[in-house]
């Protein structure tokens, strides 16, 4: 399939998600809006402005092609915070095709291997094929150099028979970089011995306070676009709107103690339009940014 039957497909995917109610409202107060200004001025000039039936008719045209534009489905929105100067923008598309620095949520022992421990089409899956080619052994000693300032923080797990044993605490961040292109990745869930993520908000939270510290050090004010993680395996017992809401609640948070930087996309892959609000987070977008 094409990129622009792609476009199509998602355009009219987004369309079917427009909510009748949210399009009513729009109709609603944009007549009202109108017929707000116009009555009255019926009253001044009587004989100029007497628009009948068929004036008002044409009124709710009017009316209904605005609320239709107001509602028209976006592949991306976005809001800039008035202090400090950052942008922050939901953007419907791959993770990967992004130019900035990169999120990658990881579990607490960093695992790397593909298969029952690792899903191909997870972003750990999709950073080890994508960013390294496949190469899993240049991914682990990377990743083993990063980890080497948290060694007196971390635990060895004997009883995790696959994958890596060597367990760090929740929240650890660290940085990977390639071609001027920073990798952040972040311990959000733990790994138990039967290979299942687990996590929780708490867990979140803590990852989240961290990765922006590191996010503020590391990326010099560029660009960052982050997944929703923790939406998929790790259990957390939140949607994926309420897990976008939470990591720009927290980013706001600690944006506005420090300057972290000028961009933050928060990304949405189209197979998960089908279980995310959009148009609830561009409403609350707009309502939290200030």
């Amino acid at each position: 399939m094409s990129n622009k039957s792609v476009k199509i497909s998602l355009y009219l995917k987004l369309i079917t998600k427009i909510s009748f109610p949210r399009l009513v409202n729009s109709f609603v107060s944009t007549f009202g809006l109108l017929w707000l200004f116009i009555e009255p001025a019926t009253l001044v000039f009587p004989e100029k402005l007497n628009i009948g039936w068929l004036g008002y008719f044409g009124l709710a045209v009017l009316s209904f092609i605005f609320a239709i534009i107001q509602c028209r489905p976006r592949m991306a929105i976005s809001k800039k915070l008035i202090s400090p100067d950052s942008n922050i923008e939901i953007k419907i598309g791959d993770l990967f095709d992004e130019n900035g620095h990169l999120v990658i949520g990881c579990n607490d022992t960093f695992d790397t291997e593909i298969g029952d421990i690792i899903r191909d089409s997870s972003i750990q899956g999709q950073f080890l094929t994508q960013v390294y080619r496949g190469d899993r052994s240049k991914l682990d000693a990377d990743i083993e150099v990063a980890l080497q300032p948290y060694h007196t923080e971390r635990q060895e797990d004997f009883d995790k028979s696959r994958g890596k044993t060597w367990r760090y605490p929740i929240g650890t961040v660290i940085t990977l970089s390639s071609h001027n292109k920073c990798y952040f990745l972040t311990a959000y869930g733990y790994m138990n011995n039967n290979l299942n993520i687990q996590s929780n908000t708490d867990y979140l939270m803590t990852s989240l306070n961290k990765l922006w510290k590191e996010v503020r050090q590391k990326c010099q004010g560029t660009g960052v676009a982050i997944p929703i993680i923790g939406s998929d395996l790790a259990r957390v017992g939140l949607s994926r709107t309420e897990l976008a809401k939470l990591i720009i609640t927290s980013f706001i948070v600690e944006t506005k103690r420090t300057f972290i930087t000028k961009k933050l996309t928060v990304m949405i892959y189209v197979e998960d339009l089908d279980s995310i609000d959009f148009y609830d987070l561009q409403e609350f977008l707009e309502s939290i940014c200030f």
